[in-house]
Order: structure tokens, then sequence, then C-alpha cells
């Protein structure tokens, strides 16, 4: 995952309107399944839940740009507020999401741990890896909802 705006990605781990989130961001829709790919640090060809975890362990560390440990709107750079309906629109949502302390604000545990929808939609199977043929039949299930 080699993006870096705080409001989408935190969409995409949350997982729900991820793609609203990236293509206001971006202009463009993202490749869901190429973030999933990405995700395949060994390169065996799948993703296993614990990768993914990891993928989203250093994604924290990429967004928390102020370095306290936490996501919130002083996270979101100011270049991109205003696409994402100010400071608080995308990040609002993504904090009802991932927030389970209700301090307004995402921990990295509660990044990390918080919900996996992307992975679970892909892991058909749910035996806890996305295998080829998953990621394939993804890829193909997104560029049909984009087609149509």
């Amino acid at each position: 995952m080699r993006l870096v705006v705080l409001a989408p990605l935190l969409a995409l781990a949350a997982a729900g309107c991820a793609t609203t989130a990236l293509g206001a961001m971006s202009g463009r829709k993202p490749d869901l399944a190429r973030m999933l790919q990405n995700a395949d640090e060994n390169g065996d060809g799948v993703v296993t839940c614990a990768e993914y975890a990891d993928a989203r362990r250093k994604l924290f560390a990429r967004l928390d740009r102020n370095g306290d440990g936490y996501l919130g709107s002083d996270d979101v750079p100011g270049r991109f507020a205003a696409r994402i309906g100010g400071r608080e629109g995308g990040l609002a949502q993504a904090i009802a999401l991932l927030d389970k302390n209700g301090d307004g604000r995402i921990s990295r545990d509660e990044f990390v741990a918080g919900p996996g929808l992307l992975f679970d939609r892909a892991d058909t199977d749910h035996d806890g890896v996305i295998d080829a043929r998953e990621l394939a039949a993804f890829r193909a299930a997104v560029a049909a909802r984009g087609a149509s």
C-alpha cells in the first residue's frame, strides 16, 4: 500500500466506503485488489490475515503524521481536507467505525484490529487466507461493479 492520504485509507481500513473516499481524494477509483495484493509480504501469492494486519500496522505508522500514536483530524493534510468535506468529513466516518473507546481518535490498536471488511469480502471461503483464485474473483467483481 503506497497511498499516504489519511481519510481514504482510514475508510479502506474500515472498508465500507473505500471506493468513494479514495476516489474523492485521488480523482480516480482505487485498485482495491492491488491493495490486497500489496499486503502479500512474502510474495507467495496469498495474503494471510496476519499479513493484512501487518500492512495495516505499517499504514498506521505512515498515516500518524504527527507521531502521537493516534489518528485524528490533525493528521489530515490540509490540502486534502476540502476534498473530503472538511477536516471532519471522511475522518468522522472512519472514527465512528474504528474508535472503540469513544475518545474521538483512533489508536494504533483500534486501527489494526478494526473491521477488515476488504479482507473479509475477498476471503470468500473464510479461511483467513486470500489465495490467487479469490484475489482474481475479487478483482473481477470490483471491475464488474465499476463497469455498471
